[in-house]
């Protein structure tokens, strides 16, 4: 009987010592969640930050080409002026060498005219495409910022998303004590009728002996 309940015992401790393992496991799978969860939301805050820098670099970006267009239409327009001014100070030049008398000065005045309005023509021709290609380059430009502007969007559109927090462990049950009744009773109703028998052979044996 001692027996018994010293195996009862033991098994039961068995049981409290495997459920007191099954519940550090689950408080340190709780503490590896709450540390994921705690960077996940760290480096989300980090990428917010960086898509801000980015967003700031990409208009940076963008109106740096465009002051760039800008900037060679000013030189484009300063070196047809400065054409257009050469063109019309020879022009004047051989107008004046016309009023002198001879063939050759009227040819002269002529053909610088018409050189004027060459470089005139060539002029206006070159202001309109520069600007036309200025205009091209900048929607190009701008269609190139609102894509990455987007891509950077979409790179922090959505917070992490955590899992479900972990399940608590199933605990084992302590044996059940209606065992260990049931086999100490057994082992007494046992132990009574070895009791019985014995007293039944000592009475016997007195008996002969008498």
């Amino acid at each position: 009987m001692m027996g018994q309940v010293a195996e009862h015992q033991a098994a039961n401790n068995a049981i409290a010592g495997r459920n007191r393992t099954k519940l550090r496991n689950f408080e340190e799978a709780n503490r590896q969640y709450d540390r994921e969860v705690m960077l996940d939301r760290a480096q989300y805050r980090n990428d917010i930050i960086n898509g801000d820098i980015d967003y700031d670099t990409i208009h940076r970006s963008m109106v740096d080409q465009w002051t760039q267009q800008d900037q060679q239409l000013k030189e484009l327009f300063a070196e047809n002026d400065h054409e257009m001014e050469k063109a019309l100070i020879e022009m004047y030049e051989n107008e004046y060498a016309g009023t002198q008398t001879g063939a050759t000065a009227a040819r002269l005045a002529g053909k610088s005219a018409v050189k004027m309005g060459q470089e005139r023509s060539r002029g206006l021709h070159n202001r309109m495409m520069a600007e036309e290609k200025a205009i091209t380059s900048k929607d190009i430009a701008r269609s190139e910022a609102e894509a990455k502007t987007r891509s950077t969007y979409e790179q922090v559109r959505f917070a992490p998303i955590h899992g479900v927090t972990p399940m608590a462990p199933e605990m084992e049950p302590k044996k059940s004590s209606a065992g260990l009744i049931l086999g100490l009773a057994t082992s007494a109703v046992g132990g009574y009728a070895d009791y019985q028998s014995g007293l039944k052979t000592d009475k016997l044996l007195e008996g002969i002996k008498y």
